[in-house]
């Protein structure tokens, strides 16, 4: 698939925002999660190019998620959007290879450049 984008964040808001911007893009939008479980489902279930994923969800973390994905496909690009970026996350997410990482909130236009720069589009 090309240009195929799972989008998780448990603010629905900013995930309509996310997939109408991308759709917009030209980005085909394979399904939205509210937290890392659902992540690891869409991801082994439409394996996308690239997976938008938030760090501080209820019941299952982005850390979850990235550590889950990472387990089915270690080569998995995954870009992290947060508006708690520490430390501690800094140092939980440092074994997993992400692709980037944004500080939310961040610039649409910004992310579409991130993703592009993947070579996904």
């Amino acid at each position: 698939m090309n240009n195929s984008v799972v989008v998780v964040d448990d603010n629905d808001d900013l995930l309509d925002s996310l997939t109408d911007f991308l759709q917009m893009k030209g980005f085909n939008i394979l399904g939205c999660g509210h937290n890392g479980l659902e992540a690891v489902q869409l991801y082994e279930e439409y394996r996308p190019d690239v997976v938008l994923l938030d760090l501080s969800m209820p019941n299952y973390d982005g850390i979850y998620g990235l550590e889950n994905i990472k387990k089915i496909n270690p080569d998995a690009k995954v870009i992290i959007l947060t508006g708690h970026y520490t430390e501690k996350n800094r140092q939980k997410i440092k074994p997993f290879n992400v692709s980037k990482i944004m500080e939310k909130p961040c610039s649409l236009i910004k992310l579409d450049q991130v993703l592009r720069s993947l070579s996904i589009a």
